[in-house]
């Protein structure tokens, strides 16, 4: 199954970073509401399942060990017990992120950043990773 996990390389770009364990399974962050644009780096941040440490970079790697039964259960059962999500509403996200692995492709780095209360992905080109 591809997934998005937290990589084994920093991010290489200027303002990029990665503290997540390498290998973790990935969420879409939770914008805080600190008033300042970029301030953390929140709004453009992955953030780790188990760690919750945030990177700006994810990677779609296969897990061929894990099903997707398995895959939706570990996100959705995380975001459900760690942030309180409605499981309905935990189940989705983790179907989201499944399919935004699909849509990047196995070895893509992708990159997040929210716009005007909407998620934009983007493809890093593998040289710069």
């Amino acid at each position: 199954m591809l997934v998005l996990a937290a990589p084994h390389t920093d991010d290489p770009r200027d303002d990029g970073f990665n503290h997540a364990v390498a290998g973790e399974l990935l969420y879409r962050p939770f914008v805080c509401s600190s008033g300042q644009e970029d301030a953390c780096g929140c709004e453009r941040s992955w953030a780790g399942v188990g760690s919750s440490k945030a990177t700006t970079l994810a990677e779609v790697i296969d897990k061929p060990d894990m099903t997707p039964s398995e895959y939706l259960n570990t996100i959705s059962l995380y975001l459900a017990d760690t942030w309180g999500w409605e499981v309905k509403d935990a189940v989705d996200e983790a179907q989201t992120l499944a399919s935004i692995a699909e849509d990047f492709g196995a070895g893509a780095y992708v990159t997040i950043r929210i716009e005007d209360d909407s998620h934009v992905f983007e493809l890093m080109e593998a040289d710069r990773a």
